[in-house]
């Protein structure tokens, strides 16, 4: 049995900014509320007074930021619902208190009320709203990592829609197939059912494509995921033309999005292991921010495409590296640092900063200058905010400090980067194999400078297997690092 909520626990609540006044409200209406509790139904003004008076009440303290005071009347008020054998009003309380649970993350409170929600839309024939409490247990089914569930849960979303015949003038049915369809993917996906997922999204796209009043963000969405998987699936060349594709869904409408969506696409060239092609798509990136910054008005957007373009520099700047053009590659670092240290003041300017300065150690390194590259690779650990970005510029500052014959300092770094990665692999292979992989390596180094050769071996081995195996899946991609690797078992 839930408490009931009394007056004076909202006494000395701090309420939101809202309109209208929560306080004014609780002032008319709980002594309405309080009456009629306490009060024969048959003598009520209307049949349904109090929970009505109870829904208006709810719908207030959630404006006011009161969820938990809300929760306990929603479910006073379902109570009284639920007597009066109304199920429209019923339904919608359900709707309310699903959403209220969900904002209160208690997502394992939440599921029965959305799957009740779901059955009594469907016996209504409230379509939408049936198809909406589905999406909702979808979600739930996720957040509390029931995640098989999730999956068929939004298959049969899916299936529902695709059966579900709508008015004529209802134009939005199939826009709203190609949103649970992604959503399906994105479940599928989750469980490791890749194929499958690549054909939902296949669906999807061809929909997309035949949308062109859309503004390309959901065609751009659903090949960039597209794209993700087929590289997963080593299907390269359908990789890289679904995520052209993806690119020009903007290009074709002239979208101010393209600017950004030229570095992903750079990503994801590198990741099929087309350097150049992915420098070309960095530069013209970088051009368009530039572009776009100049014309920046404002403060507030000035600093937003100031870091927008640190951003894409320090892409630039890594799609320079991989080519073996240094100089330029420092240039551009040098450059996001300049425009990022004008930020640094911000959460996200220290996060560019901090990706600026540990991108340029690693070219350092390439270029030997070994000081400067472990002082800006000591900036990047520092200024970095999260356990992965530290991880990275740890790993880089150990083999700098290495060159150095600082190898105490090289070892320590180095041992807790490959352990953070071992870690972070053992939860998601695919994501960090290459990571850890190349910490391996650099550890192995760091082992044959200080001649500790049994450590040394242990660590190439398990860096060379891992990089064999990941240049089976993927050569274009990994020969570079699994001949690095070579390099250094070679020093043995």
């Amino acid at each position: 049995m839930i408490e009931r909520v009394r007056r004076e626990e909202t006494r000395h609540r701090e309420a939101e900014d809202c309109y209208p006044d929560p306080y004014k409200i609780i002032r008319i209406q709980f002594p309405v509320v309080e009456a009629l509790r306490d009060t024969p139904r048959e003598t009520w003004p209307q049949r349904d007074a109090l929970p009505a008076a109870l829904g208006f009440l709810s719908e207030t303290f959630e404006d006011a930021g009161w969820d938990d005071l809300a929760r306990r009347l929603h479910y006073e008020e379902l109570e009284l619902r639920r007597a009066t054998g109304r199920t429209i009003g019923v339904r919608r309380v359900l709707s309310s208190l699903r959403a209220n649970l969900f904002r209160q993350e208690l997502y394992d409170e939440a599921l029965p009320i959305a799957q009740e929600e779901h059955a009594l839309a469907k016996e209504l024939g409230e379509h939408e709203v049936s198809f909406t409490a589905q999406y909702w247990i979808t979600e739930l089914l996720g957040e509390l990592g029931r995640h098989e569930e999730a999956a068929r849960n939004a298959g049969e979303c899916v299936a529902a829609r695709r059966a579900y015949q709508p008015a004529k003038k209802d134009r939005s049915a199939p826009f709203q197939l190609a949103h649970a369809q992604s959503e399906h993917a994105h479940r599928l996906t989750t469980i490791g059912e890749y194929e499958q997922a690549a054909d939902v999204l296949e669906e999807a796209a061809a929909f997309w494509r035949q949308q062109p009043d859309e503004d390309g963000v959901r065609l751009y969405t659903v090949l960039d995921e597209l794209s993700a998987l087929q590289l997963r699936l080593g299907r390269f060349d359908e990789a890289r033309q679904s995520h052209v594709d993806a690119v020009d869904a903007f290009r074709r409408r002239g979208d101010a999005n393209l600017a950004s969506a030229l570095t992903n696409h750079a990503n994801r060239l590198h990741d099929l292991g087309l350097d150049q092609e992915a420098l070309r798509a960095s530069q013209e990136s970088v051009e368009r921010y530039r572009v776009l910054a100049a014309q920046a008005e404002g403060r507030a957007m000035v600093m937003k495409l100031d870091l927008r373009l640190a951003l894409v520099l320090i892409s630039l700047a890594s799609r320079l590296h991989d080519v073996g053009r240094l100089d330029e590659s420092c240039a551009a670092s040098d450059e996001a640092i300049a425009l990022a240290t004008k930020h640094a003041d911000r959460a996200v300017g220290r996060t560019e900063l901090a990706r600026a300065w540990a991108n340029k150690a690693s070219v350092l390194i390439s270029r030997r200058a070994y000081a400067e590259a472990a002082q800006a690779a000591a900036k990047g650990v520092e200024l970095y905010e999260t356990p992965r970005g530290k991880a990275m510029a740890r790993n880089t500052f150990a083999v700098a400090s290495a060159r150095l014959r600082q190898y105490d300092v090289a070892l320590e770094a180095s041992l807790r980067s490959v352990a953070e990665y071992r870690e972070w692999h053992a939860d998601d292979p695919y994501a960090y194999a290459h990571l850890l992989a190349d910490a391996l390596t650099d550890h192995a180094l760091i082992r044959v400078l200080r001649a500790e050769r049994a450590e040394a071996e242990a660590a190439i081995a398990e860096s060379l297997v891992m990089h064999q195996e990941l240049v089976v899946r993927n050569p274009g991609r990994y020969q570079r690092e699994l001949d690095r690797a070579r390099a250094v078992a070679a020093q043995l």
